[in-house]
């Protein structure tokens, strides 16, 4: 506030020269009517120099900024600006009051005292920030002028007087009130322009806050890192809590953000989710800083009565990066972009690697959609047989992209795109139809299994009626109908995905849990969600006949299978080695390269109706693999 006033007694430069200038020339006016009175003429010579000293000050003041300045350089200023009021005074008051004593009845004296009386009417709404200033200002001039006023004895003079005398005691009971007014407004000023860059929730600064505040630091050649946080999933938050719990939430992290910060450090909510920090930490510094964060905001809290755990992906654009401010926060976009891209919960520093990557990334995205429309997809079938009879009881459906100038486009790089495009719901649809219209072409003894995307389960996306209308279209068995899904599905809204399952299952379609032994946590699942068939992830059953440890755990999943009675299906069978151990377990379904490598739907008509040997088969492949490209591929 103190910073505010000085700043308002500067605030009039031009006024000041001006006054000095004129009352410098009624001043030299004065000489020439006085004959060349040499006090006259002292006084012109003075006020222009205070004039200029005045102005000298209104430079320094400009070049000082009075928001990082210290306290004594706004003291000196305030000194600078209270000398320079105060001599002008003494100089007016000294100019009337010598004119009316010594050229009473002359054209001078008339000229000195409309002068100083001018000058007095003045003053009291020049230094309103001050009203110290004023009355020692208003003291200064009037009291001499008055007391010259009333040596002379003429009435006309002592008229005068009165009227100065009441000018001063007007001015100077009234500069208080007028500097209460200044002070309100200009605290109702301060609360708007805080308002205008702060965010409510938090008490940080808002985006424009926060770009007014780097800009500043960019002006002056200050290196800025820029670290972007974003809470993951925080619409879910939303959506499960309410708002208050969201909202709760977004206070606790800007407090523990704003505990986290060193001097020098910018923090801000850019938008509903969306947290930035600027600072001058070298980059090393700068990751430890991300890393804590990542730590912090993932322990569980107690927010509004509710257990909630929250996680953050960050994104951290180092300083000099980019050279325009616009550049660096594309940068650190890119950066926090790529962290939700490789799962959340975590940090990723911009580079010329991940730029690329990224810029990759969005011409695929842009390509993936004319893909869609040009029908560049398609689906390969891979059998699952039962190991006793030999025979194909279903197939998994696998969908796969043929780019007409990159070629084959692995899973593992268009299924993430097409779920954050929110496409994979527009391929899924395409590929369930797909799947049980070639299914119609089999034996009714011949299922079909089709992977479902968590987005798929999404509740803008009416996955079960869906499905119901495609059963309906097709006339198809819906037991004959097997939607694959993985622990993944039920992170965002389990309980949501669960009624979902339900309902899917009322229909009479089967629910398979794919990957089963690689996930979170499976064995809770299994209690919980309405499925018909566990999947051996290929990565444990690699493991089997190589250790004691994975025997036991398969005899163990095994039991429990037949106990939940669940159906189990072993994936991922590559070698005879892998068969051979796998016998000694009670499987239903055997699914990997041993027997059969992913196909066209034409390919696998003729295959299935074959017996193959699940005894002492031959390997399909000598060397290891993988019957899908990873478990992204697992999605149709």
């Amino acid at each position: 506030m103190k910073s505010e006033l000085v700043a308002a007694l500067y605030a009039t430069p031009g006024t000041i020269l001006t006054g000095a200038v004129m009352v410098a020339t009624v001043m030299g006016g004065a000489t020439v009517l006085s004959g060349g009175d040499p006090a006259f003429a002292l006084m012109t010579v003075a006020m222009l120099a205070i004039g200029a000293l005045r102005q000298l000050a209104h430079r320094r003041f400009l070049k000082v900024d009075l928001a990082r300045a210290s306290d004594a350089t706004i003291t000196r200023l305030e000194r600078s600006a209270m000398l320079g009021a105060w001599t002008t005074a003494a100089l007016v008051s000294a100019f009337g009051s010598h004119a009316v004593l010594h050229y009473t009845y002359q054209p001078v004296a008339v000229l000195a005292i409309a002068q100083t009386i001018g000058y007095l009417a003045g003053i009291s709404g020049r230094n309103t920030s001050r009203p110290l200033v004023t009355r020692v200002q208003i003291l200064i001039a009037a009291l001499p002028f008055l007391a010259a006023l009333i040596r002379t004895g003429d009435p006309a003079y002592l008229v005068i007087g009165l009227t100065v005398a009441l000018t001063t005691v007007l001015t100077f009971s009234s500069a208080q009130v007028i500097h209460r007014v200044f002070v309100a407004r200009l605290r109702t000023v301060r609360e708007l322009e805080s308002l205008a860059v702060s965010d409510t929730i938090t008490n940080l600064y808002n985006r424009r806050g926060f770009m007014r505040e780097i800009r500043a630091k960019a002006a002056i050649g200050q290196p800025i890192t820029l670290i972007s946080i974003d809470i993951d999933r925080f619409k879910g938050i939303n959506d499960s809590f309410g708002h208050d719990v969201g909202d709760a939430l977004l206070h606790a992290f800007g407090e523990m953000l704003t505990r986290e910060l060193q001097p020098g450090d910018i923090a801000a909510r850019t938008g509903g989710d969306e947290f930035m920090v600027a600072t001058a930490r070298a980059e090393a510094e700068s990751i430890a800083f991300a890393r804590r964060l990542v730590l912090l905001l993932g322990g569980q809290r107690v927010l509004a009565g509710r257990h909630l755990t929250a996680t953050a992906s960050i994104g951290i654009a180092p300083a000099g990066c980019a050279e325009t401010i616009e550049a660096a926060l594309k940068c650190v976009d890119i950066a926090l972009y790529r962290a939700k891209l490789e799962g959340r919960n975590r940090f990723v520093v911009y580079s010329e690697t991940v730029r690329d990557e990224h810029e990759s990334g969005r011409a695929i995205e842009a390509e993936l959609r004319e893909g869609i429309r040009r029908g560049e997809f398609e689906l390969l079938y891979q059998p699952i047989y039962n190991p006793r009879s030999g025979t194909a009881t279903m197939a998994e459906a696998l969908l796969r992209w043929n780019h007409p100038e990159r070629g084959p486009i692995s899973p593992e790089v268009f299924i993430p795109l097409a779920e954050r495009t929110g496409l994979i719901t527009i391929l899924g649809a395409w590929a369930l139809d797909e799947a049980i219209r070639t299914a119609l072409t089999w034996p009714r003894s011949v299922g079909v299994n089709v992977n479902v995307s968590a987005r798929q389960f999404d509740r803008g996306h009416d996955l079960v009626g869906l499905v119901a209308a495609l059963l309906r279209f097709h006339r198809f068995e819906p037991q004959r109908l097997t939607i694959e899904i993985t622990e993944s599905s039920l992170i965002d809204d389990a309980e949501h995905v669960i009624t979902r399952l339900v309902a899917l299952r009322t229909l009479g379609v089967r629910i398979a849990l794919d990957d089963f032994g690689k996930g979170y946590s499976s064995l809770s699942y299994l209690a919980r969600l309405p499925i018909d068939t566990i999947k051996i992830d290929q990565a444990f059953t690699h493991e089997l006949g190589s250790t004691r440890k994975a025997d036991y755990l398969m005899s163990a999943i095994t039991r429990l299978a037949h106990d939940l009675k669940l159906r189990l299906i072993v994936e991922g069978v590559e070698t005879q080695e892998q068969l051979e151990a796998i016998r000694k377990h009670a499987a239903h379904g055997i699914q990997g390269f041993v027997f059969a490598r992913p196909m066209t739907a034409a390919e696998l008509l003729p295959m299935i109706g074959n017996r193959v040997a699940t005894g002492r088969a031959k390997s399909a492949r000598s060397g290891g693999g993988s019957r899908k490209g990873g478990p992204f591929s697992e999605v149709a």
